[in-house]
């Protein structure tokens, strides 16, 4: 009897240590995953602090040229503008964070807008409708943490990597958008 009890103490010491060693190599994992979404930045885009105000009118522009989308080849100019303000936002948002989230989603949108204007296509339109509907999503849980009181960044910290490339490939469709508008149709 005494021998199998110190035979399950030894095991319950053994398992024990082994979840700790365990939740040690995730808290490692998660610190690294974090230094990877901090480093995850645009390259000579300047950081600028989240403006909510100004992120809310932005998504109403943007709606509404989803809505009327004849008019967006008069608009590229303010869409270059759009996306630069919230690449802008994106630099300077901590990962993850709603503001990092609604900012990389108006920025895909008005890519996805410009894109429409080059070659039309109602799979563009509806992209941007989602995108805009993310960052509308992404500002009501930014209100619903400054109201319950928490600071602390919602989300898991590879959501802050998955907008960071996300971020990172927006920069590359308007490099790209670029190329096409220079040629023309």
């Amino acid at each position: 009897m005494r021998l199998s009890g110190v035979l399950i103490l030894v095991v319950l010491l053994a398992m024990a240590v082994v979840v700790y060693l365990q939740s040690r190599d995730v808290e490692a994992t998660r610190d690294a995953v974090t230094v990877i979404a901090t480093q995850l930045k645009e390259e000579g885009v300047d950081a600028t602090a989240f403006d909510r105000a100004r992120a809310t009118e932005v998504i109403a522009v943007l709606e509404g040229l989803v809505a009327d989308p004849g008019s967006i080849p008069d608009h590229v100019e303010d869409l270059k503008t759009i996306a630069s303000i919230a690449a802008g936002w994106a630099a300077g948002a901590p990962s993850p964070s709603p503001e990092l989230h609604a900012s990389v989603a108006i920025r895909k949108a008005a890519a996805e807008l410009r894109s429409h204007g080059v070659t039309p296509s109602d799979r563009k339109l509806d992209t941007a409708s989602y995108e805009l509907r993310r960052a509308r999503h992404a500002l009501s849980s930014e209100v619903s943490s400054e109201v319950d009181g928490s600071s602390a960044p919602s989300g898991l910290v590879t959501e802050g990597v998955r907008d960071r490339l996300h971020n990172l490939e927006a920069a590359q469709k308007e490099r790209a958008l670029e190329l096409e508008e220079e040629l023309g149709p």
